[in-house]
């Protein structure tokens, strides 16, 4: 949180601020998306393949933290997604996502709310989840329930894709962040230093990076009998992995 939103918290009421707040780090979020400062089109791109490559039947189509659903639309472009849910907890998310997925060509919906509890409260079963940069804000155990939750949710034959922020093996939080804010600063030239201090703060409280091997760990706790790693990016800050049933 900027030091401008705090001090604006005396004259707005709690739904104002929360959009105000909401408004300005989308701002910044989409600068990064448009720019492909986290590789987007990349990650996007492989999930793409792997929905068109690999799944050889109509599937349905479960999106945690869907956000503005927009990246995913384009991933499910072409393939043979039967239906879509995506769950989100920003009601102004939802908003921009209801315009995406009225494009689609299958049913969707959506769901605004908190994705461990809603996941935790699911008894409706979906071919593929995807996850992307959401599940690193939780704490370990709680990680490891969200896996669990989805582990039921796919069944017997579903896969599970999930992009997030990961350290090296050996690499302490701390290190990982130092490390976050080096390979960044040559986007100093796109972002401004306002957009810069946005980022920079909101991943330094809010994300909790695991290890490569941990969160390989985690998905055969949770019940899947393969994990692998499908891709780095952006930079060798966070990676894709496929866990299969």
């Amino acid at each position: 949180m900027s030091a401008a939103a705090t001090g604006s918290s005396v004259a707005m009421g709690d739904e104002d601020l929360s959009r105000a707040l909401f408004e300005q780090q989308w701002r910044v979020y989409r600068k990064v998306v448009e720019c492909d400062l986290m590789e987007h089109s990349k990650v996007y791109g492989r999930l793409h393949h792997v929905l068109q490559e690999e799944v050889s039947g109509p599937f349905s189509f479960l999106d945690v933290a869907c956000g503005d659903a927009s990246a995913s639309f384009g991933a499910l472009q072409g393939t043979r997604v039967a239906s879509y849910h995506g769950i989100d907890l920003s009601g102004p998310a939802i908003d921009l996502a209801r315009e995406q997925v009225a494009r689609l060509r299958c049913p969707a919906t959506l769901e605004q709310g908190d994705f461990a509890e809603a996941l935790r409260q699911r008894r409706e079963p979906a071919d593929i989840v995807w996850l992307g940069q959401s599940l690193h804000h939780l704490d370990s155990p709680a990680k490891l329930a969200v896996m669990r939750d989805i582990r039921r949710i796919v069944g017997g034959h579903g896969l599970f894709l999930l992009w997030e922020p990961t350290r090296f093996d050996d690499e302490s939080r701390e290190a990982w962040l130092e490390r976050f804010e080096e390979r960044w600063r040559i986007c100093l030239t796109i972002l401004t230093a306002e957009e810069w201090s946005v980022m920079a703060d909101h991943v330094r409280a809010a994300d909790f990076p695991e290890t490569v091997s941990t969160w390989l760990a985690m998905g055969q706790e949770a019940g899947f009998s393969q994990g692998s790693e499908l891709l780095q990016a952006p930079f060798d800050l966070a990676r894709v992995y496929c866990f299969r049933v």
